[in-house]
């Protein structure tokens, strides 16, 4: 009999969190379900530790990689899950015991094709402080993207909600990049006729000061620009009104981001073809970018001056880094 929910945990040098991790789990009230531990060649004893859970609970489903990271074990675990709904869970963070109950039940009374919980972070085995209404609502398929792009209520996480596997069918996540879930999970929610959110904590993620979100660089700068412009140019063509004007915004601030750090570290090679791809990007929406209603005055006269004067632009950054007492220049 195949699992009503696949529950995929990437997994790559958590030995120290991962027994937390897997508990979480293996202790959910909701029982039908599959958990495939994707050990993404860890170098650690993450595999001993997936190789004892499987013989502990015949749930547990393990695969051993080579590494290739995060994006590649999750589609790893994508390809082989039986599940009539999938969920992901990251090896260094942990689950409410109700949380798969809480999203099921929602999914299913309510005929929807995502499930949404919150989360609430946690550093040095201390919740962060955050407000919940614990109240549901009910997307249609507009809705909800346009939720997805403010990225405040509904946000670009695999972690956070439980999916339809048909949604799966033609989606996978983008090996190489950073930021995947951005460029993954709008492919997502534009197939969801119906979107279910609940408001309550139900997933626990563990800041980390080693984790890929913590320290910045070029290429993280890049990819998140990289990965705002896509979502922009997919809906072009596309019935989403606030949608389309939100993910401007975005990718504007996302290429002022960029070329600010550009900026910050100096020209090289890389740089300049970052700035030249964003210079692409705002000489063709030059009209757009000035007649959206979301994106700031001063946002703007930025895109405007990086696209007409550069040197002017940097002269400007500089002195404003200046006045602030930054020590990057």
């Amino acid at each position: 009999m195949k699992p009503e929910i696949s529950i995929i945990v990437p997994i790559y040098n958590v030995e120290l969190y991962l027994r937390k991790c897997v508990d979480s789990i293996l202790a959910q009230t909701f029982r039908s379900f599959e958990l495939i531990l994707v050990n993404d060649g860890s170098p650690d004893k993450c595999g001993e530790i997936c190789e004892y859970y499987k013989e502990l609970d015949p749930r547990v489903v393990v695969i051993h990689k080579q590494n290739g990271g995060l994006s590649d074990a999750r589609n790893y675990g994508i390809d082989v899950a039986e599940g009539r709904y999938i969920g992901f869970v990251d090896s260094d963070d942990w689950i409410e015991p109700d949380m798969y109950e809480a999203l099921h039940g929602l999914i299913t009374a309510h005929n929807a094709d995502i499930a949404v919980c919150g989360h609430c972070e946690v550093q040095d085995d201390v919740k962060l402080e955050k407000s919940f209404t614990h109240q549901v609502r009910v997307y249609d398929n507009a809705q909800a993207v346009d939720k997805l792009l403010e990225d405040t209520e509904i946000q670009n996480l695999a972690w956070d909600k439980l999916y339809k596997a048909e949604l799966f069918s033609q989606v996978r996540y983008p090996v190489g990049r950073y930021f995947e879930d951005i460029f993954t999970t709008y492919k997502l929610f534009l197939q969801a006729n119906k979107t279910v959110s609940l408001d309550s904590p139900k997933y626990l993620y563990l800041k980390r000061s080693d984790s890929i979100t913590g320290a910045m660089n070029n290429r993280k700068y890049y990819d998140r620009f990289r990965a705002a412009l896509e979502i922009y140019e997919t809906i072009q063509d596309k019935n989403y009104p606030l949608a389309k004007e939100i993910s401007l915004s975005r990718t504007v601030t996302e290429g002022i981001e960029l070329c600010n750090f550009q900026l910050i570290t100096g020209e090289t090679a890389v740089n300049k073809e970052y700035l030249a791809e964003l210079g692409g990007f705002l000489s063709k929406h030059t009209s757009a970018i000035l007649r959206n209603r979301i994106i700031r005055r001063e946002m703007k006269t930025a895109a405007l001056l990086i696209l007409t004067s550069s040197t002017v632009y940097k002269m400007l950054y500089y002195s404003k880094l200046r006045l602030k007492g930054s020590n990057m220049i």
